[in-house]
């Protein structure tokens, strides 16, 4: 099992921990702070098992609170057996980190947090970006279509925007707390506008390779916002109804070729809005 060791942890975490020291990979004692990890990654693999439908868990156990103390602390011993060094990740050792009173929610602010920079969301991440820069060479070569690199990239961006929208709608649903809802929506927010900035310097290589432009009043910035406001709109409601059809993916790709492309100038100086105006005012034809 690999753990994130270049994080703060101690400040990720903050006031949700009881000790910065039981989440510092600085830790001389390396098994406590393995043992926090464990904690953190056997309730983010529980419920991907609940969301995928591999959970061993019975109804009745699930009916009430999806994930509670109980179901963690076994999941993290399963998960404790496998690493080289002995981990303590009993009831109390979990008590020891997150106390009786406040403890399950202040793990799920954790776990939220963890969830939010754990390295599987970073992979994830990564891949659009780095794909369209190694294969915008190729669009300028007249070697790919531009809207088969869109295709590729927004088909890649709206599974993962689908999958993390699910982890987001189902940790939310584990309490009506207003203050643990406000932290698991900052958290969410921070995280897509942090892969809307990863977009930026890509659209701006994009228009350097290829010569073009944006039009005026459109920055890099901008247009990655917009691409990444529609990503999470068709993502969420995914994510809520479970409508993933290939229509609704052909719709979406779509509606993201016709952003980019509108917001590219051809040369007649309009604002997007007018340039969205006139296409509504020629119709059909």
């Amino acid at each position: 099992m690999h753990f994130n060791d270049e994080v703060d942890w101690p400040e990720v975490f903050g006031e949700h921990i009881s000790r910065p020291s039981l989440a510092d990979p600085r830790n001389p004692r390396r098994s406590v702070y393995a043992a926090t990890m464990v904690f953190l990654e056997g309730g983010l693999q529980e419920i991907d098992d609940q969301l995928s439908g591999r959970s061993r868990r019975s109804r009745d156990e699930l009916a009430g609170a999806r994930l509670t103390r109980t179901v963690v602390v076994r999941r993290a011993a399963a998960l404790a057996a496998d690493l080289p060094c002995a981990v303590s990740v009993g009831e109390g050792a979990f008590k020891d980190r997150w106390p009786s009173h406040g403890g399950m929610a202040n793990f799920f602010m954790c776990l939220i947090k963890y969830t939010c920079t754990a390295p599987r969301w970073g992979l994830f991440l990564d891949y659009g970006p780095r794909r369209a820069l190694a294969e915008l060479p190729r669009v300028r070569a007249g070697e790919l279509e531009l809207t088969d690199l869109i295709t590729k990239i927004a088909t890649h961006d709206l599974r993962m925007r689908t999958r993390l929208a699910r982890y987001w709608l189902f940790q939310l649903s584990l309490t009506i707390d207003a203050k643990w809802r406000s932290v698991a929506t900052k958290a969410y927010r921070e995280m897509l506008d942090a892969y809307s900035t990863r977009w930026v310097p890509v659209y701006e290589e994009g228009l350097r390779l290829l010569g073009v432009r944006l039009r005026p009043g459109i920055t890099a910035r901008m247009l990655s916002s917009m691409v990444s406001a529609q990503t999470s709109g068709f993502a969420q409601h995914i994510a809520g109804t479970g409508d993933d059809t290939r229509e609704n993916r052909d719709l979406f790709v779509a509606s993201v070729q016709a952003l980019i492309y509108a917001a590219l100038d051809p040369g007649d100086e309009r604002v997007i809005t007018d340039a969205l105006r006139r296409i509504l005012g020629e119709g059909p034809g």
